[in-house]
């Protein structure tokens, strides 16, 4: 089944990469993953597919964009009102397709500590790099020395889709509960998506999760 992924940073994709080389080798694996990566927003994607798919490419396909609120500063929060709102104006151009977000609060580190730990809320995104360290046994100095390639994939080789399944999934949903639990007050909604100024938070697992279960993993 192919996916067509939008993502702004390079970490995403290589672990969406990874992700899509163990689902298509693991033996439990019903239908093989591909991720198509298009950095374009998703109101664009539908303008410019709309008309060019059949029926039978689209049945079952999703376009996820993959996007960080990154803090909540007025610029950053109308990145993603912008991002919402194009969205929404993509479903109802291109109805037969699933558009979804996958994004995190503050930052997709999130996601990636969730393999191994608890995540804790931090004082601004800078500072993941220090869980990630506790979670996986580094020493990166900060955020960008976990982002380098080769020091981000030493971490990818640490990890398994029981990782993902049996604790990124259920941890994701620990943190988003407990967060709505004690700062129920700061839930958004706008365009039909429901999200909170207040970290950690992801829609991310959501995304994840399908893919999964499409490809009969789970």
């Amino acid at each position: 089944m192919d996916y067509f992924v939008s993502c702004e940073g390079d970490t995403e994709k290589w672990y969406l990469e990874w992700l899509q080389n163990k689902i298509n080798e693991d033996t439990r694996t019903k239908e093989k993953v591909k991720f198509i990566f298009k950095n374009i927003m998703p109101s664009s994607f539908a303008k410019s597919n709309a008309g060019t798919f059949t029926k039978a490419m689209i049945a079952g396909t999703t376009f996820c964009r993959i996007q960080d609120i990154e803090d909540y500063s007025k610029s950053h929060i109308e990145s993603f009102h912008n991002l919402l709102k194009s969205n929404k104006t993509a479903k109802q151009l291109f109805k037969q397709y699933n558009f979804v977000i996958g994004y995190s609060n503050y930052t997709f580190e999130v996601w990636i500590i969730a393999h191994k730990t608890q995540v804790k809320t931090v004082i601004d995104r800078s500072q993941y790099y220090k869980q990630i360290n506790s979670a996986y046994n580094m020493n990166f100095v900060d955020n960008d020395d976990y982002k380098h390639e080769k020091n981000f994939k030493s971490i990818l080789k640490m990890l398994s889709l029981d990782d993902v399944i049996q604790k990124a999934l259920p941890e994701c949903i620990r943190f988003k509960r407990q967060n709505r639990i004690n700062n129920g007050h700061l839930i958004r909604q706008m365009s039909g998506f429901n999200y909170i100024l207040s970290d950690p938070d992801t829609t991310l697992d959501d995304f994840i999760k399908d893919v999964l279960i499409n490809s009969g993993i789970i």
